[in-house]
């Protein structure tokens, strides 16, 4: 086999068939690099889904903004100073819990589905020694609105760059 490719490196012909390789292989990298191509064989994939990488890199920015600003929300006067780093612990956990939904991409807004995210996120907040003001029924509804808005911006963004 070797031989053969070198009798044929080496013939007469050899200058237009090494250039029709050359561009062979700049135009099969272009299309991988435009997505073109895609070669997905045997767990080796040859070209990326940028468009599915600004999806999950936009959802998951958006989702710690949007639990960064809940901080203000969950901190009281009574001891700041502890409130705040438990804040970050409860939000950090929930973060957490909505980039593994963002990486398992089953996002939907079918009311069963946000009440099972909903239950999620209750469950993470409830796991915690917090304190009773945070065991009402008021702070439940609103980590129910809070779960719900997140999970309806997630589709809204995924919808806006899968255009």
């Amino acid at each position: 086999m070797w031989e053969m490719i070198g009798k044929v490196l080496t013939g007469n012909n050899s200058t237009p068939i090494i250039i029709f390789l050359l561009i062979f292989t700049v135009l099969f990298i272009f299309s991988v690099k435009k997505r073109i191509i895609s070669i997905n064989k045997g767990g080796v994939r040859i070209g990326s889904d940028e468009r599915e990488l600004t999806i999950v890199r936009n959802q998951t920015q958006w989702a710690h903004l949007f639990l960064l600003s809940l901080k203000g929300k969950l901190i009281t006067m009574e001891d700041p100073i502890r409130e705040d780093y438990f804040a970050d612990l409860v939000l950090e956990k929930i973060y957490d819990k909505v980039v593994e939904w963002i990486t398992y991409n089953h996002i939907n807004d079918k009311k069963t589905y946000i009440e099972i995210k909903q239950s999620e996120v209750k469950c993470i907040v409830y796991a915690l020694p917090i304190q009773e003001q945070y065991k009402t029924p008021e702070f439940e509804s609103r980590m129910n609105e809070w779960t719900k808005e997140i999970i309806m911006n997630l589709i809204n963004i995924r919808k806006e760059y899968s255009i």
